[in-house]
């Protein structure tokens, strides 16, 4: 009886229906691979992985409601693949279990392709794929995976001649858990695989029982050096990674010892759950005997086991946390003259946004709608202002121009103030600004609730690689994200060293930065899709401002109460935002599009004009009554 509630009732009026369920299910998705073919000559392989998704999409609402977290993986009519994740390297070996996973949405209805293409890592710290060898590839359907026994299925990995190895694909339903563990594990008295005149080197992986009785890799320690009776470093983990929210799903700690080969000694091992991990804390619960070879061997120590919630950037945005955009123009000589077509900061007379023009429009537009009065700081830097080269100047009359249009009209009138495109391309001057305004703001904000987000639009090599990194570590403690779009088709590969997702960001002085808050993504990979540009770039900015306020004790204000509609007052309509008509051949359906246009000084009100839009399709309009020459509207199709 009790298991059929809530989902019918009857009333003399008949049956109530179930309650609409969501068209999608979010799944996570994890790889295990065996037998891998070995690239290397004399010593096994350093392999990771590369996932791709395509297939139909229709357009959907979820990923912009989706602030608490990474953002889920959307596509809008494209079977175009999309690269959603790498894996990190697991060395040497043939047989890696990859941590790493990866959250999207299964639609029953769709048939969505996941390609899996395995390398093995030459050029340690690399995100070019050309530094290291690839090894062949699998390509399976996510329903495929979904309608398996276990949702799991293996694959061969294709390419080459000879065995490649396979490649198996798991899947599981994400539940909603907003809970983070702060665990701390130590063992004692474990058992030595090195022989009489050595002592291992232990580390301890966690895995968790899947419905079908199999294991899944879900963490692993550092590893402690010739210690029996190690004691590791403090991690916090989601609960969510670690079981699923399941506290009593069984989980398996497992002691190795690390060998240079990658053929880890298995130490033991112990069974437990995250209930009784929590409720072991200190007491004699908390020391678990090892089995190994059926006989105890020492025991895993529960040092620390601290739960707590993790907040959402949706409950810091409800209880009034302002969100505020900073933009960097890169001026120097390399973009060319903005009077010569094809060079980057070329104004095209019949108004066709430039790189930097669209980039700004599309990041800009988004992240505008989270600060309550829309004002933002524009800067260049690398131009030579009154004969000297400056590397941090203001963009505009005033310090801060209103919303996306100011900030478009403030880059395109920077080109009658005068400047000279100069160089060298130094990035830490407009760091320490971005970081000391991020300070102001938020002191000056009750109980800090602020976060910034910098973002530097840039055409090359950065000049002063050492200083930019030395002020992003010191920046990593401080209210803010850093967002590096490369525009042009210059090497960005150096740029690429100051995207923590390889590993921690290190100053000069070896101090580790304390959070990643830099993204760069190259904005030839996303020309054609201002959207896909938006999520890439944008991705990231919920956790990390999660993550910030959470290392500084800041919790989500209380929701702020919902206002007297009767007395409300309804903005003022934003009368250049122009309705288009798309003229173009075979045009798609959807949502409403919009981006912005530069009227040529020579149209008037009234002119119709035809313009392509980032996706290339053909938009007619017409020049709207009191735009001023040269001026900016917003237009929709």
């Amino acid at each position: 009886k009790s298991s059929m509630a809530g989902l019918v009732s009857t009333s003399q009026q008949g049956t109530v229906p179930l309650q609409q369920q969501p068209d999608f299910m979010e799944v996570e998705v994890s790889l295990h691979c065996r037998g891998l073919k070995k690239m290397d000559l004399m010593s096994n392989s350093d392999p990771f992985c590369v996932v791709y998704l395509s297939g139909p999409a229709k357009q959907r609402q979820q990923q912009q409601q989706q602030r608490s977290g990474p953002a889920l993986l959307n596509f809008n009519n494209s079977s175009r693949a999309v690269e959603i994740g790498r894996t990190e390297v697991v060395y040497d070996t043939q047989d890696p279990d990859f941590t790493a996973t990866f959250k999207m949405q299964y639609h029953f209805e769709e048939n969505q392709m996941l390609t899996v293409k395995v390398y093995d890592e030459d050029k340690k710290g690399s995100k070019n794929l050309n530094d290291h060898d690839y090894a062949g590839c699998a390509t399976v359907s996510l329903g495929e995976v979904m309608g398996s026994n276990g949702n799991t299925t293996a694959k061969k990995v294709l390419g080459g001649k000879g065995n490649q190895g396979i490649v198996a694909i798991r899947a599981e339903e994400v539940t909603a858990c907003q809970d983070q563990i702060n665990l701390q594990l130590a063992g004692a008295n474990l058992k030595n695989k090195d022989g009489w005149f050595g002592k291992s080197d232990p580390f301890v992986t966690v895995s968790r029982m899947n419905e079908d009785g199999t294991w899944s890799l879900v963490w692993k320690s550092e590893v402690v050096m010739d210690n029996l009776s190690p004691k590791f470093k403090p991690s916090v983990i989601q609960v969510q990674k670690l079981c699923n929210g399941d506290y009593q799903r069984p989980l398996k700690f497992e002691f190795l010892d690390w060998d240079s080969d990658g053929s880890h000694d298995h130490m033991g091992f112990c069974e437990t759950n995250l209930a009784s991990i929590i409720a072991g804390v200190g007491k004699p619960e908390g020391r678990m005997p090892v089995q190994y070879k059926n006989k105890t061997h020492g025991a895993l120590v529960i040092m620390k086991a601290d739960v707590s919630q993790v907040p959402t950037l949706t409950q810091f945005l409800s209880g009034g946390m302002q969100m505020s955009l900073m933009v960097a123009v890169d001026f120097t000589g390399s973009n060319g003259s903005p009077m010569v077509p094809g060079t980057l900061h070329y104004l095209d007379p019949r108004g066709f946004p430039n790189q930097y023009q669209s980039a700004i429009g599309t990041i800009g537009s988004i992240l505008q709608e989270y600060d309550s009065d829309k004002k933002f700081p524009i800067w260049g830097f690398g131009a030579r202002l009154n004969g000297v080269v400056n590397h941090c100047f203001q963009i505009g009359s005033e310090p801060e121009v209103q919303g996306v249009r100011g900030l478009l009209e403030a880059y395109r009138g920077v080109f009658s103030q005068g400047i000279t495109m100069s160089g060298p391309t130094l990035f830490s001057s407009i760091l320490a600004s971005a970081k000391q305004r991020s300070e102001q703001l938020a002191r000056s904000t009750p109980n800090q609730q602020s976060y910034s987000v910098l973002l530097i639009l840039t055409d090359g090599i950065i000049n002063d690689m050492k200083q930019t990194i030395d002020t992003l570590v010191e920046a990593s403690d401080s209210p803010l994200s850093v967002i590096i779009v490369g525009v042009g088709s210059a090497d960005f590969s150096a740029m690429e060293a100051l995207d923590g997702d390889g590993g921690v960001l290190k100053s000069s002085k070896f101090k580790p930065a304390k959070r990643d808050i830099v993204q760069f993504v190259p904005f030839s990979k996303f020309a054609a899709s201002p959207s896909r540009l938006a999520g890439e770039t944008l991705a990231e900015i919920p956790h990390q401002v999660v993550q910030y306020m959470m290392s500084k004790k800041i919790k989500p204000m209380p929701a702020a109460p919902p206002p007297d509609y009767s007395t409300m007052v309804p903005p003022e309509e934003d009368t250049s935002t122009v309705q288009g008509s798309d003229t173009s051949a075979g045009k798609g359906e959807g949502a409403p599009q919009f981006f912005e246009v530069s009227i040529p000084p020579s149209a008037t009100p009234g002119t119709q004009m035809s313009v392509k839009s980032p996706e290339g399709h053909d938009i007619a309009f017409i020049v709207p009554t009191g735009c001023p020459p040269g001026g900016i509207v917003r237009l929709q199709y």
